[in-house]
């Protein structure tokens, strides 16, 4: 059973991939890709685990799978600047041009000062409204809209193992994605009565608001 939300009249999908779907918008949402994470570490002499194809291979696949025309990222695009190397560069500049039919917003976070976009994937708004929606990075209440955010890379903690799960929150005026990048960690966020969070568990998503 796909897990959905109810949001200002507006059906919304969260997604195992950590992608949001909005089907009357034929929109895909995402926040903090933090691409080049894996290469600024390396940069720091940290050796970690990371290719930066699995994100835009996950991307592709969700977008093919919901067949949107539309991708809203929520911003930090980028890591650090020391991830913003040619070959990560290149890799994005590649899977734009593979996809030269989609639409593509792009909020700025905090994190990126690394750099402007790769090319073709147009440039930075500080927010942005899209039908009830804005759309921003720091999670804060807005009077033009219910406002669709990242930035804190929201987690839940379930059961006696105390299993810490990314997740998306949903409040009264603001909703929280997960981070869509690999091994960016998750902040156990205060859920408050009314809340709706639904749990990303490997393939899976669970709504976890009444657990």
């Amino acid at each position: 059973m796909t897990a959905e939300v109810g949001i200002v009249g507006e059906r919304l999908i969260p997604r195992p991939d950590r992608a949001l779907f909005w089907p009357r918008g034929k929109a895909l949402v995402i926040a903090d890709p933090h691409f080049g994470k894996a290469e600024a570490f390396r940069a720091a002499g940290v050796p970690v685990p990371g290719d930066p194809a699995e994100p835009l291979g996950r991307l592709g696949a969700a977008l093919d799978a919901t067949a949107a025309e539309h991708l809203l990222v929520l911003g930090d695009f980028w890591h650090a600047h020391e991830g913003r190397t040619p070959g990560v560069v290149a890799e994005l500049t590649a899977w734009r041009a593979a996809r030269p039919d989609l639409s593509i917003r792009l909020v700025r976070g905090n994190h990126d000062r690394a750099g402007p976009p790769p090319d073709g994937w147009g440039d930075w708004a500080t927010e942005s409204r899209v039908g009830p929606f804005v759309l921003a990075h720091v999670p804060e209440e807005a009077d033009d809209g219910y406002v669709l955010a990242g930035h804190l890379h929201p987690g839940v903690v379930l059961g006696r193992e105390r299993l810490r799960l990314p997740c998306f929150w949903f409040g009264p005026r603001v909703g929280v994605l997960p981070a869509f990048g690999p091994f960016t960690g998750a902040a156990t966020v205060p859920i408050r009565r009314g809340d709706r969070v639904f749990a990303v568990a490997g393939d899976a998503v669970v709504d976890v608001s009444r657990l």
